[in-house]
């Protein structure tokens, strides 16, 4: 009898390791992507909507009969701090900020090697190659920023950055946070003025970035963007790994067109029609890479 328990105990044992195993070499699509996450995303999302209730806030204390402006400029800092908060999670800002330090080494020690740190910071900006449409410009630049740090021309090294950070910019999140950033600034300017029908005409300019980051489709697009260029980029290595691109690029632009605008709607269609029919002919890999390329160029028009 004890004999045939610990042979049953055995047997347990190794039927629950061997399942263990199974879990362990399945690939969850949500993991393979390193760029945009949808946890940047949510937290996006997040720190606009406060930004956003917060010029509602504002705009609708400049309606009272008394105006205190000390109460719209508090409703303007916050709103001011959200964006700020919102913008460290945009996958740009970490590689600017690295780049930013290799700088103020080069200032302080201008004879060293720099080009291994550059190294590291590029797989960076290729983690995020799907959102930026001047990719290959970006790649051109960065390639003689290396030649340069090589030779140690490090003065050239830190004024090239500079051209590289403006060209770093995510169109989907980077430029409707600096936007409303923007026109909260100017509204400010007014509010010292005194001047509250400029002030509540910024604040109602400002209200459309915001809305787009935090309820309308920008933030999936964005999504989408970068698991179709990681499909695309995948596709000749693992096709298994770039069908779970496809899966979780479908899922996001099924988001973005349930919330989508009018401007974009049809352009969201015509992407997720094609999105779907990817599956079905991913063995042919002439048509696969055509539907591949005719999305990506669909997508830069939004």
């Amino acid at each position: 009898m004890f004999l045939r328990k610990l042979l049953l105990y055995f047997l347990l044992v190794f039927l629950v390791l061997k399942n263990v195993k199974a879990v362990e070499l399945e690939v969850n699509p949500l993991y393979l992507n390193e760029g945009l996450t949808q946890n940047q995303v949510i937290n996006i999302k997040i720190y606009s909507a406060r930004a956003l209730n917060l010029i509602l806030d504002a705009y609708s204390s400049l309606n009272r009969k008394v105006i205190y402006r000390m109460d719209t400029r508090r409703y303007l800092d916050a709103a001011m701090f959200f964006l700020n908060e919102a913008k460290q999670y945009s996958p740009s800002y970490l590689i600017k900020r690295q780049l930013e330090s290799i700088q103020k080494r080069i200032k302080l020690y201008p004879d060293e090697d720099y080009s291994e740190d550059l190294k590291s910071i590029y797989i960076y900006i290729q983690d995020i190659a799907g959102n930026l449409d001047n990719y290959e410009d970006i790649k051109t630049l960065y390639q003689k920023i290396l030649e340069k740090a090589k030779i140690r021309a490090n003065s050239d090294v830190k004024d090239q950055i500079d051209i590289l950070m403006e060209k770093l910019d995510i169109k989907l999140i980077d430029s409707p946070i600096l936007e409303a950033q923007n026109l909260i600034g100017i509204a400010e300017e007014y509010l010292n003025k005194s001047r509250f029908s400029k002030v509540k005409k910024s604040l109602e300019l400002a209200l459309e970035p915001l809305i787009k980051l935090s309820t309308k489709e920008t933030l999936y697009v964005a999504l989408v963007k970068e698991y179709i260029y990681k499909a695309y980029m995948t596709y000749d290595y693992d096709q298994i790994i770039s069908l779970k691109y496809v899966d979780s690029a479908l899922i996001a632009i099924n988001k973005a067109y349930y919330v989508s605008s009018s401007e974009n709607r049809d352009i969201l269609k015509e992407v997720r029609k094609k999105i779907r029919t990817l599956p079905g002919i991913f063995d042919n890999k002439k048509e696969a890479k055509k539907i591949f390329t005719d999305i990506i160029n669909s997508l830069r028009n939004i």
